[in-house]
């Protein structure tokens, strides 16, 4: 740390010390690695990064200074960048003087808000966002080669195809007999 203050890293130590954050906290944390990492990175691309203090410091040892690194992949990183496209998230994380009181961002007050409560807040935002969809819509039915109906969900990714794939398999018989072959010796 003191490396990075000395090459002229501004870093707020608060948010190192606090060994049971809150969800403000922890978002503040995410934002201060950022930070520094982009502030280093442009130090290091425009060769401003003091030789005397040696190599710049890497991505693992600046988390480190704020959170467990496996903390840090496993919740900050597939969080926290959810966040952007909500500023009145944003600004209740950031402690913003303007932002919203907690029951009219959360829709509850609670003593201590956790990433799973942020993940629902998110997942509830993302689906009022998403324009609702008919039943019809999601589910056709179609008929393939050999004339039988098949229906083609919505669904996506491989798993649904590898499903669907089974279904039509189970439903085909198949011979599995050998053939007999009849071999002439000469």
């Amino acid at each position: 740390m003191r490396n990075l203050q000395t090459a002229g890293v501004t870093i707020n130590e608060s948010l190192c010390y606090d060994l049971n954050p809150s969800l403000s906290v922890m978002y503040q944390r995410y934002i201060q690695v950022n930070e520094i990492l982009a502030k280093i990175s442009d130090m290091d691309n425009n060769r401003s990064w003091p030789s005397e203090l040696g190599k710049s410091p890497n991505q693992t040892e600046v988390i480190g200074l704020f959170v467990a690194k496996t903390t840090w992949h496993n919740t900050y990183v597939k969080i926290f960048p959810l966040v952007d496209g909500f500023e009145e998230m944003k600004n209740w994380l950031t402690g913003d003087p303007n932002r919203k009181p907690d029951l009219e961002v959360w829709g509850t007050v609670k003593s201590k808000y956790t990433t799973g409560d942020l993940m629902e807040w998110i997942t509830n935002k993302n689906e009022e966002q998403q324009p609702k969809k008919s039943k019809s819509s999601s589910s056709k039915s179609t008929k393939n080669a050999k004339g039988k109906e098949k229906e083609i969900g919505s669904a996506s990714g491989s798993g649904a195809k590898k499903g669907n794939a089974k279904k039509e398999v189970a439903g085909k018989k198949k011979d599995h007999k050998k053939k007999a072959t009849t071999s002439t010796r000469g």
